[in-house]
C-alpha cells in the first residue's frame, strides 16, 4: 500500500539507526539512496548489551537501556564515519505497543475511494485511539504517543484490493497497524542521543514492522505467516494472514529468561551457564554432563511453550496460525530456539497439515537487499536499514 508513505527525499542521506530491544542496544551508520532501485549500505555497526539483573525492576531497567544506548551512541560518533542528517530509533518491546484496527466506512451508493477519504479515515482513528490513552493513562507523560501507522490493507466491497485509489465502493475497511510508545521513554531516549549526536531530529518506528516490510519483499510466498522475535526478556509475536497483520503480541520469555533459569537451577554464574550451553550447542559435552542437563533444557522448552500458548490463547479462536515462521534471535541462542519452535506441540496443532516450517533471519539473506561495509551482516540492522528506505524512499 505505498500509496501511503511519503517521502521529500532529494539526495542521499547518512542516517544513524538505533536497534532498541529487551537484551542489546544496536547501532548502525547506513547511506540511504535517494534512487528506491537501489539498495541501503551499512557503513558501521555496532552493539552494546543491556545489562543482566536477577531481579527486573522497570525503572532500573530503562536505566540499563538507556546506558546501553548511550554506549552504542558513542561508538558510532567515535567511529567519524560520515554526517548523518537523521537518526532513527527502531523499538521492539517492552518499548513499545502495537494496535491492529479496522476502520471501516460504508454508504448508501457507491463513491470514490479518494486518497482525501483515506487520509480522513486514518486522522479520525488515530485521533479516536489517542483519546482511549488520555483517558486510560491520564498523565502526559505516561500516555503512549503514536511514533507510526501504516494501513496494511484496503478492502472495497469485501475484496481485498493492491491500488484501491479512484476506485467505487459502497463500502471500504482499511486494515491499520499502530505503534505506540510513552512519552517518558521517547523523551529519555531522545535525550540520551542528544549527548552524542546533536541537534539532528530523531524519528521511531517498531520492529515488527521494519521486519514485516523485509520479509514481505525477500520472500514473495507465502502471504500467510508468523514473525517471531526472540528479545533478551521478551519474545515479539506477529501473526500476518494474506499480507494483512492481524495481531501483534508479546510474552516475557526471551534469552535472558533462558539463562536466568540455567543459572538458578545449576546455581552457576551467567558467563559459566553460557560457556556449558556454547559447549552443548557444538555437541561437545561429555555423556555424564549431556544426561545432567538435557532435562534442563527440556523443561525450559516447556516452560518457553506454556508461556507462548498463553500468549497465543488471548487471540480469538478464529484466527489460525500460519504453518509458515521467520524467526529473529541472537546467533548464539538461534538454533535452540528453531527445534522448540519446530517442535512445540501446541503450534504443530494450530497449522496446517500440523507441520510448520521455521526460517531463520540471519542477515547473509538480506545482502541483495542491504550492502554491507563492515563485513558484520546483523539482521536486525540490516532489516531495518531496508524497512527505513522502504518507508521513506519512493
Amino acid at each position: 500500500m505505498g500509496f501511503f508513505f511519503k517521502s521529500e527525499n532529494k539526495k542521499d542521506d547518512i542516517v544513524v539507526i538505533f536497534d532498541i530491544g529487551s537484551g542489546s542496544v544496536g547501532g548502525a551508520i547506513a547511506r540511504i539512496p535517494s534512487n528506491p532501485n537501489q539498495i541501503p549500505t551499512i557503513i558501521k555497526s555496532v552493539r552494546a548489551d543491556v545489562i543482566s539483573r536477577e531481579e527486573l525492576d522497570f525503572k532500573i531497567f530503562t536505566e540499563d537501556m538507556l546506558d546501553a544506548l548511550n554506549s552504542t551512541a558513542k561508538m558510532l560518533y567515535d567511529s567519524k564515519i560520515g554526517a548523518p542528517s537523521k537518526i532513527h530509533c527502531v523499538l521492539a518491546s517492552p518499548w513499545y505497543l502495537s494496535e491492529t484496527r479496522v476502520v471501516k466506512l460504508a454508504r448508501p451508493h457507491s463513491f470514490p475511494f479518494t486518497q482525501k477519504i483515506a487520509d480522513e479515515m486514518l486522522e479520525k482513528e488515530i485521533a479516536s485511539l489517542k483519546e482511549s490513552y488520555d483517558k486510560k493513562y491520564g498523565s502526559i507523560k505516561t500516555v503512549p504517543q503514536v511514533i507510526e501507522h501504516n494501513v496494511m490493507g484496503v478492502s472495497l466491497n469485501g475484496y481485498l484490493i493492491d491500488d484501491p485509489i479512484g476506485k467505487r465502493s459502497r463500502s471500504v475497511e482499511m486494515h491499520m497497524a499502530i505503534s505506540l510508545s510513552p512519552k517518558s521513554i521517547l523523551d529519555k531516549i531522545e535525550k540520551t542521543i542528544s549527548n552524542t549526536f546533536h541537534h539532528i531530529p530523531v524519528t521511531f518506528s517498531s520492529f515488527v514492522m521494519s521486519s514485516y516490510l523485509a520479509v514481505r519483499e525477500k520472500y514473495v510466498t507465502p502471504d500467510s505467516y508468523l514473525l517471531l522475535d526472540v528479545g533478551g526478556e521478551i519474545t515479539d509475536v506477529a501473526i500476518i494472514t494474506k499480507g494483512i497483520l492481524k495481531a501483534s503480541l508479546s510474552f516475557p520469555f526471551g534469552k535472558k529468561t533462558f539463562f536466568k533459569y540455567m543459572c538458578t537451577k545449576l546455581e552457576i554464574e551467567t558467563r559459566d551457564a553460557e560457556e556449558l550451553f556454547s559447549l552443548y550447542s557444538a555437541g561437545t559435552l561429555s555423556d555424564r554432563k549431556l544426561k545432567k542437563i538435557e532435562p534442563l533444557f527440556q523443561s525450559i522448552e516447556n516452560s518457553w511453550g506454556e508461556a507462548f500458548r498463553a500468549c497465543i490463547g488471548t487471540l480469538p479462536h478464529t484466527l489460525r496460525l500460519p504453518s509458515t515462521i521467520f524467526l529473529t534471535a541472537d546467533a548464539d541462542i538461534r538454533g535452540w530456539f528453531m527445534n522448540v519452535v519446530k517442535n512445540e506441540p501446541f503450534i504443530q496443532s494450530m497449522v496446517a497439515d500440523h507441520k510448520c516450517t521455521v526460517i531463520t533471519l540471519e542477515g547473509p539473506e538480506f545482502l541483495t537487499m542491504c550492502s554491507v561495509r563492515d563485513g558484520t551482516c546483523d539482521p536486525f540492522l540490516m532489516v531495518e536499514a531496508i524497512g527505513f528506505m522502504r518507508k521513506n524512499v519512493k
